[in-house]
């Protein structure tokens, strides 16, 4: 049986059932049951593809409530999750200047506009396909389609 990697710091993961929390705002969710791989070292969860799907409905059910319930701040992990990367990633996009950050204390906040302007501005790329300022209609209305 092939073992899976940490992307964080390459140790070997073990398969687990376990607990994870999720929401938006002032909704949060905890799941139970959740089959992952999890870091023994550093404690990276990944999701294996069934649960992930059926957290991206859970959380996409929650982002689609009124706009007047949506914290006009965001921490990290929320932008994270809104984004589905890694917390990592978010703060590779805040040290090369991608997006707009404020550090209080020591943890990082997100104003929501900023982030919504990030998504739907002309800064969003998508790396995998080597596109650097354009996108095809098809990527739009993909993009659209989840944001």
């Amino acid at each position: 049986m092939m073992t899976k990697k940490c992307c964080i710091c390459n140790g070997d993961m073990n398969k687990k059932i376990t607990s994870i929390q999720t929401g938006w705002g002032e909704y949060k969710l905890t799941i139970e049951g959740i089959n992952a791989n999890v870091c023994p070292t550093c404690g990276e969860v990944t999701l294996e593809s069934k649960e992930a799907k059926m957290v991206q409905k859970l959380s996409k059910s929650l982002a689609n409530i009124d706009e007047d319930q949506k914290p006009n701040i965001l921490n990290l992990t929320e932008v994270a999750d809104l984004f589905r990367v890694s917390n990592q990633t978010i703060y590779n996009m805040i040290k090369d200047g991608r997006i707009k950050a404020y550090k209080v204390g020591r943890e990082w906040r997100f104003l929501r506009k900023d982030i919504e302007t990030f998504i739907t501005g002309d800064k969003c790329h998508i790396a995998a396909r080597g596109q650097k300022d354009k996108l095809t209609d098809s990527d739009t209305k993909i993009i659209e389609k989840y944001i």
